[in-house]
């Protein structure tokens, strides 16, 4: 969160750079909502699996 907060909106306006391949060009801010998306997603496979195994039979 702290490093988010430290971008500031002149940072999530400016480009990913290099490092993001194909979507250098694009925004801080979507991978930074991008990544968000993902934690949430691969959070609730965790989530789904850790309560199948807790109600197996």
């Amino acid at each position: 969160m702290a490093g988010v907060r430290g971008l500031g909106g002149d940072g999530l306006s400016r480009p990913c750079g290099p490092a993001e391949g194909p979507y250098a060009g694009c925004p801080m801010a979507a991978l930074v909502l991008h990544i968000h998306r993902e934690v949430i997603h691969h959070g609730a496979e965790v989530s789904l699996l850790r309560d199948l195994y807790l109600n197996r039979a």
